[in-house]
């Protein structure tokens, strides 16, 4: 799918609604995701840590939110972050992301009109592969 077919305001719009709800005592950081499914409905999440530095990043909880409700096919991911410039998904996430769909959409906002879109296997050009091989490339999940 071409970016120009993303429907990006909405999605934007998702992620900074999703912001306000993030949890973050330590480190201060706020970060809003929201994950657009190839079937439409849209998954936010955001980013929730502990007083004792344990915590799950935005992008992971709105991934698992669509996984944990079935849906498998991504078109794109929007980001927005408290620092009010682009932020792109730590490592972690860009494995997840990629392992579940290789060619998402990452649309980095931010937050003052200026929107950047990657590629997740831009993002993350060596992926860590077992044993050589795409884990969910072949398989239905």
């Amino acid at each position: 799918m071409s970016e120009n077919f993303l429907d990006i305001p909405p999605l934007i719009k998702a992620a900074e609604a999703a912001f306000q709800h993030a949890v973050a005592p330590s480190s201060g950081f706020r970060v809003g995701a929201a994950l657009q499914t190839q079937e439409g409905p849209l998954f936010t999440g955001c980013n929730i840590e502990s007083p004792v530095y344990l915590g799950i990043c935005a992008e992971r909880v709105a991934l698992f939110k669509a996984l944990s409700e079935g849906y498998r096919k991504f078109l794109a991911l929007a980001i927005v972050c408290e620092e009010g410039v682009p932020c792109p998904p730590c490592g972690t996430c860009r494995q997840l992301l990629w392992e579940f769909s290789p060619g998402l959409h990452i649309v980095l906002d931010n937050k003052f009109g200026e929107t950047q879109i990657r590629i997740i296997e831009h993002l993350l050009p060596d992926v860590f592969e077992r044993g050589g091989r795409k884990p969910f490339k072949n398989k239905e999940l």
